[in-house]
């Protein structure tokens, strides 16, 4: 049960900060950038895509055999590459449906980290040490392949991995102190 409360107000607290980060400081916005031409690209993306919503690579390699790969190396050396993430109008924005699966899926991560947090049986400081690295491993999970692989900046790689980290060290923060507070109530 102290896991599961450790969690729950672990995520609470990842909310918290993500939803800081996010709307008042720069670091949601730090590496983007308006495309080039503004709403006249935009325009045409959606003349292009219509209501499709989607996830498209270019240059698309259909299937993975040596023979495609090798067609997708060659076309790389003359043609442009990129991940375009494309939503068509109405997706919705910042919904309450959104943030409920955000706060949804914050809570779920920082049960975990706490079930891990309460193995470590030795106090406060390696149980949050033990949050933080769990922190690093998550900001440089996700933030930095797509860094390497799919050409997102360093300035925006950076500002998601260092919210990422934060949301762990905060969220570690309150476990840590849940998990000993409530094993110090049971000795006295």
């Amino acid at each position: 049960m102290r896991v599961l409360v450790a969690g729950i107000l672990g995520g609470i607290a990842m909310f918290i900060w993500a939803s800081v980060a996010h709307m008042a400081t720069p670091l949601a916005s730090i590496g983007l950038q308006a495309p080039p031409g503004g709403e006249a690209t935009v325009a045409a993306l959606h003349e292009r895509f219509g209501d499709k919503q989607g996830q498209y690579f270019f240059p698309y390699m259909p299937g993975h055999d040596s023979k495609a790969m090798a067609a997708q190396m060659e076309k790389l050396k003359t043609s442009p590459s990129g991940l375009i993430v494309y939503n068509p109008p109405g997706s919705g924005g910042i919904a309450p449906r959104r943030l409920a699966i955000e706060l949804g899926l914050e809570v779920i991560e920082a049960i975990l980290m706490a079930a891990i947090l309460a193995a470590a049986t030795t106090g406060f400081g390696v149980r949050w040490g033990l949050a933080v690295l769990i922190g690093v491993i998550a900001a440089i999970a996700t933030n930095f392949s797509y860094w390497n692989w799919y050409g997102f900046n360093l300035d925006y790689t950076l500002a998601n991995a260092f919210t990422e980290l934060v949301k762990f060290v905060v969220a570690g923060l309150v476990a840590a102190v849940v998990l000993g507070w409530r094993r110090r109530r049971r000795r006295g």
